[in-house]
């Protein structure tokens, strides 16, 4: 039987590989996080099926409130709304969430790790509810309570994606046992948002890398830096995870560079549209595949390969990334407490009653 060729039809790479379900869960902090223990983020893992409160955690998430569950501290920029009338007669008695084992399991690693933490949920950061906790001199999405952490889980759109089996295993399919859920708990490190970078394998080669933050930094614009960047990240990859990561030769990785001599793994991804390309389309990165199986002979023009881009002009007009997500703090403390219909009756009176200050002034 003859070899194929690249040019062979059947040899030529699909626009996205196919994803065997071991695959998809080798992205996971769990499943690679003892592997490459020394070069990443300190973490723990708790599984809440362990715990024996997933489906309590479940239920309290899909709850139609923001209760947070009991014993989980509230976060003192947070005080209860005083926007029921003590003459109203109709006052429902509160839910009460209880999330014991799960809240000690916080506690314990908010101790472990002096206070701070960064969660995450299976794959996903709740990034996009970054905007409800306060800003501090650490950084977004530091928790330093158990509070913080439901806060951010009950105000995030992006980590629904991990509780659907059929989007999570996506193209594969779920399994018949649903979802595992791990809530990922990661010592709170700052990390400087110029030295992030998305790295993109296919076929078992490292075809580009791009910086994650969207803003121009001038250290990155000289092309002996660029040069060294590239260099730093090719034999990081080639000397640490290539032949080493479990989940096939497609897929994406996030490292953090805070000095050429100690590049950091901060997570992996699945090389889908879910993820990503940031600077980069995946038609492009297509391109850059296929053209890298070509015979050198054919090609000699070709860069050596990964790609670097990085961002080369300011940004004008920009907003925030997750601006869609966002709402006033005001609107988050009355809401305390309150199903989302009773949210939106009585945030309505308030602004009524706010317009008419406006008049009589």
């Amino acid at each position: 039987m003859p070899i194929p060729t690249p040019s062979s039809p059947l040899s030529l790479p699909s626009l996205f590989p196919d994803y065997p379900r071991e695959h998809i869960d080798a992205t996971r902090i769990s499943s690679w996080y003892s592997t490459f223990r020394a070069l990443t983020v300190p973490s723990v893992i708790v599984d809440l099926a362990s715990l024996g409160e997933k489906d309590s955690f479940l239920h309290w998430l899909a709850s139609d409130s923001i209760f947070l569950p009991e014993n989980s501290e509230p976060s003192r920029r947070m005080t209860p709304a005083s926007t029921s009338s003590s003459d109203d007669g109709d006052d429902e008695e509160a839910p009460v969430y209880r999330l014991p084992l799960l809240t000690k399991a916080i506690w314990d690693v908010l101790r472990k790790y002096g206070g701070d933490v960064f969660p995450k949920l299976n794959w996903t950061a709740p990034r996009d509810a970054a905007f409800i906790l306060p800003q501090t001199s650490s950084g977004p999405l530091c928790c330093t309570s158990p509070a913080d952490v439901y806060l951010l889980l009950k105000s995030s759109d992006l980590i629904s994606h991990d509780l659907d089996p059929e989007a999570a295993y996506h193209p594969s399919p779920p399994p018949d046992d649903g979802v595992k859920i791990e809530l990922v708990l990661r010592k709170y490190t700052s990390i400087n948002p110029s030295t992030e970078f998305r790295c993109f394998v296919r076929r078992n080669m490292l075809l580009g890398v791009s910086q994650r933050d969207g803003n121009r930094y001038e250290h990155w614009q000289g092309i002996r830096a660029r040069q060294r960047l590239v260099e730093t990240v090719r034999s990081f990859w080639e000397d640490e995870i290539r032949g080493v990561y479990e989940g096939g030769d497609d897929y994406i990785f996030d490292i953090d560079l805070p000095s050429p001599s100690s590049p950091r793994i901060i997570d992996f991804n699945i090389y889908r549209p879910t993820t990503d390309p940031l600077l980069f389309t995946y038609p492009q990165l297509h391109a850059i595949l296929i053209r890298s199986l070509q015979p050198p002979e054919e090609d000699k023009t070709r860069e050596r390969l990964p790609i670097l881009r990085v961002v080369e002009q300011e940004r004008s007009g920009a907003g925030y990334e997750f601006a869609g997500n966002m709402m006033p703090l005001e609107m988050v403390q009355m809401s305390e407490g309150q199903t989302f219909t009773d949210f939106t009756r009585m945030w309505g009176e308030a602004m009524e009653e706010a317009m008419g200050d406006s008049e009589d002034e």
